[in-house]
């Protein structure tokens, strides 16, 4: 008999624990599926915060991917699935999509080679070129990269900009012109690798074909490719 008691209390203890288990975990989740809910908008704030604002509308946030975004800040919310003001039922889960924030691009060591192939590498990563700066070198040939800035290896992001930094080769020096027949000065331009971009014939006082004015100036710095203007006795 005493048994018995022992068996039946044991039955009705775990009848007791059955419906609390009922009661506390399996009635709410029966309830929440049948009631409906709208997906808030939760892009373009951070994961913390969204996953709290789902969780007040009783839905689950799971992150699905992470990638990089020019526009949305790193660990923002970029795209959420379903779409804001959808209606779903309670509990249902909410797939999110966060940013890593821009892609960054370490700048190439680009001195040594020619500003040509340089320009090619630079819009081949998405950077911009803002300018092209030509300098004197006496060590460095012309049409060869020196430097970049921002220099080597600093890491920037697509679309930045990028100065280039190329020789123009050594100084050279404007000769004197001035007195010269024009084909003379043809083969000293053509010798030192200067441009003859102008000619002008003017009135003047010597022998025809003779140079008057010359631009740049005699001693002036220039450099290969530099043009050279020049106004000879008509």
């Amino acid at each position: 008999m005493k048994k018995f008691y022992i068996y039946t209390f044991v039955i009705f203890a775990f009848i007791v624990i059955g419906i609390v288990i009922a009661n506390f975990l399996i009635m709410p989740s029966i309830v929440r599926m049948g009631k409906e809910t709208v997906v808030p908008n939760v892009c373009n704030i951070s994961l913390d915060e969204a996953l709290a604002i789902l969780k007040q509308k009783e839905l689950e946030g799971i992150v699905i991917e992470r990638r990089h975004d020019h526009i949305i800040e790193p660990g923002r919310i970029i795209v959420q699935e379903p779409l804001p003001g959808a209606r779903v039922k309670a509990g249902r889960i909410i797939n999110l999509t966060v940013s890593l924030g821009p892609q960054t691009i370490k700048i190439p060591f680009l001195a040594g080679i020619g500003a040509d192939k340089g320009l090619s590498i630079l819009q081949r990563l998405g950077l911009n070129i803002k300018s092209v700066e030509r300098v004197f070198s006496d060590s460095i040939a012309r049409t060869i990269i020196i430097k970049t800035v921002p220099p080597s290896e600093t890491e920037v992001v697509k679309g930045d900009e990028v100065t280039l930094v190329v020789s123009k080769g050594p100084a050279l020096k404007m000769p004197k012109l001035v007195g010269v027949h024009i084909r003379e000065a043809e083969d000293i331009l053509n010798t030192m690798g200067l441009v003859l971009a102008e000619v002008r014939e003017i009135e003047g006082s010597g022998n025809k074909g003779h140079i008057l004015v010359q631009n740049p100036d005699v001693g002036q710095d220039v450099a290969y490719g530099d043009s050279v203007s020049l106004m000879v006795i008509q």
